[in-house]
């Protein structure tokens, strides 16, 4: 198992994983390879895939704005989980981040995904029920 940072040149691979796993949202412009490029060139150091035999068998995207990171997908495909994958790729983001001397990190996780909701608390991830998530798209094509 090898893991390092994702490049433009995974996007193929690592979108058809984004797309086959349940829990993921996908933004058509944001999620683009053109989107994806944009936001790896602004966050080049915190985003990893994971490897077995050269395949792609999954991946974490994170960004941050110089105070705080925020974990947008985090995915590993279904016959490679439970074997502790998920844990080492948010590892890598967590080292990488405070080497970028950021000291918080956001995720937000669909309510009704159980797993992934889990998974979070598990890695001690702290649940606020007082914040309420908005959003405004800037565009008609991320509605």
């Amino acid at each position: 198992m090898i893991i390092e940072k994702l490049r433009i040149d995974d996007y193929d691979e690592i979108h058809q994983i984004w797309s086959n796993t349940n829990g993921i949202t996908l933004r058509a412009i944001d999620d683009s390879k053109e989107g994806i490029e944009r936001f790896l060139k602004r966050n080049p150091n915190i985003n990893f895939t994971c490897r077995i035999n050269g395949n792609i068998i999954g991946g974490i995207l994170c960004g941050h704005d110089g105070r705080k990171g925020f974990i947008y997908h985090v995915v590993v495909k279904e016959n490679y989980r439970d074997r502790g994958i998920a844990k080492k790729l948010v590892g890598h983001v967590i080292k990488s981040l405070k080497e970028e001397k950021i000291t918080k990190i956001s995720v937000l996780v669909n309510s009704d995904n159980i797993s992934g909701n889990d998974f979070w608390e598990s890695l001690g991830f702290e649940y606020f029920n007082d914040l309420k998530y908005r959003i405004l798209p800037l565009d008609e094509l991320n509605t």
